[in-house]
C-alpha cells in the first residue's frame, strides 16, 4: 500500500465520524483537499487536522434544528461544556487516583479498605465514561429538538444531585477534594442547562403543537 493510500484511509476513517448524509455529499470534496495540502511522505493525518475534523463531526452531529430560541442555543451550549466537564471529571479521577489511595490510608489504614478505594475508583471511572456518552447523546437529541430529551436532561440531573450527596457524605471533600470540585462543576452546568430548557420559551419549541386553551365564552357570553 503506497503512503498516498495509508493517509487516505486514516483520513476516513476520521470522516466516518461524520453523519451519513454529510458524508455523501462533501467527503470526497474534503478528502482531495486534505489530501491536495499533505507534506510529501506523509502517512498520517496532523494533530491539528485530526482536531479539525473532530471538532467539525461534533458541529454536524450537534447542528441545531431550526428556529432555536435563545434560551434553547445558550442550554445547548452549555450542554457541550458539560461534555468537556465530565471528561474534565474522568481525567481528574485518573490523575489523583494516587493521592486519593494515600488520603484514606492515612485515615483509615487496613489492606481491605484500599481493597474498596481500588474498587471504588473503577466505579468511578466508569461511570465518568458513560456520563461522557450520556451529555453527547442529550446535547444531540436537545439540539434537534426532542421534546422526550428534556425529560431524560432532568433524570440525569437528578442523578447527578444524587452521586453528590452520596459523594459528601462518603467523605470526598477530605478524601478527594480535586473530583469533588470537577463534579461540582458538572453538576452546576446540568443544573444551568435545566433551567433554561425548562422555561416557557423552551417548552413552546419542544412542543410546537401546543396552544393556548381558548376560553370557553358560554351560551349567554357569546351572543
Amino acid at each position: 500500500m503506497t503512503e498516498q493510500a495509508k493517509l487516505e484511509r486514516r483520513y476516513r476513517r476520521l470522516l466516518a465520524c461524520y453523519p451519513r448524509a454529510f458524508r455523501r455529499e462533501n467527503e470526497e470534496e474534503i478528502l482531495a483537499v486534505l489530501l491536495a495540502c499533505a507534506q510529501q511522505g506523509q502517512q498520517r493525518p496532523g494533530l491539528a487536522a485530526s482536531a479539525d475534523l473532530i471538532k467539525g463531526a461534533m458541529r454536524a452531529w450537534l447542528r441545531p434544528a431550526l428556529g432555536q430560541p435563545r434560551n434553547v442555543r445558550m442550554a445547548i451550549r452549555l450542554m457541550c461544556a458539560g461534555v468537556a466537564a465530565q471528561l474534565a471529571v474522568l481525567i481528574t479521577a485518573v490523575a489523583t487516583a494516587g493521592s486519593v489511595r494515600s488520603a484514606v490510608a492515612r485515615g483509615y489504614p487496613g489492606l481491605a479498605t484500599q481493597h474498596a478505594v481500588n474498587g471504588n475508583l473503577v466505579i468511578d471511572y466508569v461511570a465518568a465514561s458513560i456520563g461522557i456518552v450520556i451529555w453527547l447523546a442529550l446535547t444531540w437529541a436537545l439540539a434537534r429538538g426532542r421534546a422526550g430529551a428534556r425529560v431524560a436532561m432532568a433524570a440525569f440531573f437528578g442523578s447527578l444531585t444524587l452521586s453528590m450527596l452520596i459523594a459528601v457524605g462518603q467523605g470526598s471533600a477530605v478524601y478527594a477534594p480535586a473530583d469533588l470540585s470537577a463534579a461540582a462543576v458538572v453538576w452546576l452546568i446540568a443544573l444551568s442547562a435545566c433551567m433554561l430548557l425548562f422555561t416557557r420559551t423552551s417548552s413552546r419549541f419542544y412542543y410546537p403543537q401546543s396552544r393556548a386553551v381558548t376560553p370557553w365564552h358560554g351560551t349567554f357570553g357569546g351572543m
